[in-house]
C-alpha cells in the first residue's frame, strides 16, 4: 500500500463503523430499523441500564458478546505511543550525571535543580501546543499529527546527544515537547478502534505501552552512555562517540520514533470519522465504508450495520468553552493530581537513587538507576496485562480509579525508608522496600489507564475526541511542567538544609497524594452517554 498523510478514501474511513456499536458512545446496544419486532424489549433493556449503577452497568456489559479488536491496527497506534516515554525519559538515568560532566555544577547535592528544569521543560513546551494539535487532529486526521510528533521526537533526540552546554539542551526538549501531540491524539485513535465491549482490553493496552516506553528508555538511557569507553574499538572507528558521551543512547532512542513513524505512514488507517456519512441502501460490500466496522489481522469485518440508527457523528466539534462543564473540570482536576504525584514519583526515583546515601538516598550508578526503573515498567505491564481487563469489568471504572489513587499513599511512604537500609548496608533489605514501592505504583498506575477511559466517554461527541484528549493532554502536560522541577527542587532543598533531616519532600509528596485521593472520591459514578 502506498504511504501517504491524508491517504485515499480508503485509508481516510474510520476503521469502525461510525454508526456500529464500536464507534458509539451509547452503554446500549443498537437498535435496528429490521428488528422492529423486538424493539419494544430492547427499549426496556435501554431503560432499565439507565437507572442501573456503576456496578450494573459492569455486569452487562459483561454478558455482551466482545466485538474484535483490529489488532494491526492498534499494534500500530501502541508501537507509536511507546515513543513518547522513550523521547521524554531516556535522559532520566543519565541527566545528573551529564549535568556534573558539563560542569553545569560541581556538587552532586545541586544536580537536582537542573535536573528537574531539563525535565519540565519539554512538558511546559508540550502544553503550549498539545491541545492545538488534539484540535487539529480533528481537522485533519489523526495520521498527519502523529506523524509531525514522530519526526519532532526523532530529531530533538539525535539534538540533544549533541548538547554540551545547558541552553542547548533546554533548546533540544524544548522543541521535542513542541512537535509532540501525540498522545492527546493516540488517545482519540484508540477510543475510536474500540467500543464498550473490548475497550477495557484496549485501553489496557496504552499504559501498557507506556511502560515498554519507560522499560526501554530506563535501558538505553543506563546502558548506553560512554558507549565508546567502554566499548574503545567502537570508539576509535565513530570518535564521535568520544567527543559527546550521551550521543549514543540519544541515537538510540531516536531510532523508536522514526520508526515507528515509517510504519505509521505506510500502514495506519484513518479513524478520524468523516464529517457526513451519506445513508446506504441494499447490500453492503467490501468496499462500503459504512460496513467496515472492524478489522482482526487485516481482515475486514462486515457486520451490515448500515442501517443503524446513529447521528453523533454529524455533530460539529465543540469549542473549549464547551468542554469546560462542571462534571469535566472535576474529572481534569483529579487528572491533573494523579498526573502531578506520578510525574513526581518518576521525577524522584532516579534522584532519589542518584544522591549519596548519607545525604538521604541510595548512591545508585546509572545501571543501577536503570534497572529500578524497569522493575517498575515491568511490574506495570504484569498488572496492565494481567489484572486490569478482570477489574474494571467486575468492579466499574469509576469505582475502581477511587481505590488505586489511594495506593500511592503507600508507595511513598515506603520509598524513602530504603535509605534507613541503605545506611546500614543491607543491598536485600534496599531492594525489597525499592521492589514493594515500585510494585505499588505499578498497581496504582492501572489508574490512569481508567481516566482515560472516563475522559473519552465525557466526551460530548466523536468529532470532540481530539479536543477533550487535547485538554487531558495539556493538563498532563501542566503537571509534567510543575511536578519534576519543584519535586526536584524541593528535595535539592530538603537534602541541602536537612529539614525534617531530609524528609521534608517525602511529607508534601504525601499529602499530595491525600488530597489526590480526595478528589477522586467526588467524581461522578458514570460517565458513559445515554443512547442517541
Amino acid at each position: 500500500m502506498t504511504g501517504t498523510i491524508l491517504g485515499n478514501e480508503s485509508e481516510t474511513r474510520p476503521l469502525l463503523n461510525s454508526n456500529g456499536p464500536a464507534a458509539s458512545y451509547s452503554t446500549e446496544p443498537p437498535i435496528r430499523r429490521n428488528e422492529s419486532s423486538s424493539s419494544s424489549s430492547i427499549s426496556s433493556e435501554n431503560t432499565i441500564t439507565k437507572n442501573d449503577n456503576n456496578n450494573n452497568n459492569a455486569t452487562s456489559l459483561h454478558k455482551r458478546k466482545i466485538t474484535p479488536l483490529p489488532k494491526f491496527q492498534l499494534f500500530i497506534a501502541c508501537f507509536v505511543r511507546v515513543t513518547e516515554p522513550i523521547a521524554f525519559m531516556a535522559c532520566f538515568p543519565f541527566i545528573n550525571q551529564m549535568i556534573l560532566e558539563l560542569g553545569i555544577v560541581d556538587d552532586p547535592r545541586k544536580t537536582g535543580f537542573y535536573a528537574g528544569l531539563i525535565e519540565s521543560i519539554f512538558a511546559v513546551a508540550e502544553l503550549l501546543t498539545v491541545f492545538q494539535w488534539g484540535k487539529a487532529s480533528d481537522r485533519w486526521g489523526r495520521k498527519p499529527v502523529l506523524l509531525i510528533g514522530c519526526a519532532g521526537a526523532a530529531i530533538s533526540s539525535v539534538l540533544f546527544g549533541f548538547s554540551t552546554t545547558f541552553p542547548m539542551m533546554i533548546l533540544t526538549r524544548t522543541i521535542n515537547g513542541l512537535a509532540n501531540g501525540n498522545v492527546a491524539v493516540l488517545k482519540s485513535v484508540i477510543s475510536e478502534l474500540s467500543d464498550e465491549t473490548n475497550q477495557s482490553i484496549a485501553f489496557s493496552f496504552f499504559p501498557l505501552s507506556m511502560a515498554i516506553g519507560t522499560i526501554l528508555a530506563s535501558s538505553i538511557g543506563g546502558y548506553f552512555p560512554h558507549f565508546a569507553q567502554r566499548f574503545p574499538s567502537i570508539g576509535e572507528a565513530f570518535p564521535v562517540l568520544k567527543a559527546y558521551p550521551y550521543l549514543m543512547p540519544s541515537l538510540v532512542a531516536a531510532i523508536f520514533p522514526l520508526t515507528s513513524g515509517i510504519v505509521a505512514f505506510f500502514f495506519m488507517k484513518e479513524t478520524l470519522p468523516p464529517k457526513k456519512v451519506k445513508p446506504v441502501s441494499g447490500t453492503t460490500s467490501n468496499t462500503n465504508t459504512r460496513g467496515y466496522q472492524a478489522i482482526d489481522n487485516g481482515d475486514e469485518v462486515d457486520e451490515n450495520l448500515h442501517d443503524v440508527e446513529h447521528h453523533d457523528d454529524e455533530e460539529p466539534p465543540v469549542g473549549f468553552k464547551d468542554l469546560l462543564t462542571p462534571d469535566i473540570n472535576k474529572l481534569m482536576a483529579s487528572f491533573g493530581l494523579l498526573q502531578l504525584q506520578g510525574i513526581c514519583f518518576l521525577g524522584l526515583l532516579p534522584l532519589f537513587c542518584f544522591t549519596p546515601i548519607q545525604a538521604g538516598g541510595l548512591g545508585f550508578k546509572e545501571s543501577k538507576i536503570g534497572l529500578a526503573m524497569s522493575i517498575r515498567g515491568i511490574a506495570t505491564i504484569l498488572v496492565q496485562l494481567i489484572a486490569f481487563p478482570f477489574l474494571q469489568k467486575r468492579v466499574g471504572t469509576v469505582r475502581l480509579y477511587k481505590f488505586l489513587v489511594f495506593l500511592f499513599i503507600p508507595a511513598f511512604i515506603i520509598l524513602p525508608l530504603t535509605n534507613i537500609f541503605a545506611r546500614k548496608n543491607q543491598n536485600w533489605a534496599i531492594w525489597t522496600g525499592l521492589s514493594c514501592s515500585l510494585g505499588l505504583y505499578a498497581i496504582g498506575n492501572m489508574a490512569f489507564a481508567c481516566n482515560l477511559i472516563m475522559t473519552n466517554d465525557a466526551a460530548p461527541n466523536r468529532r470532540s475526541l481530539g479536543a477533550i484528549n487535547g485538554l487531558s493532554q495539556a493538563v498532563s502536560s501542566l503537571m509534567r511542567a510543575i511536578g519534576p522541577g519543584s519535586s526536584s527542587a524541593l528535595f535539592a532543598l530538603s537534602v541541602d538544609r536537612q529539614l525534617l533531616h531530609g524528609q521534608l519532600i517525602w511529607l508534601i509528596i504525601c499529602c499530595l497524594s491525600l488530597i489526590s485521593t480526595a478528589a477522586a472520591m467526588i467524581l461522578k459514578s458514570d460517565y458513559r452517554k445515554k443512547s442517541i
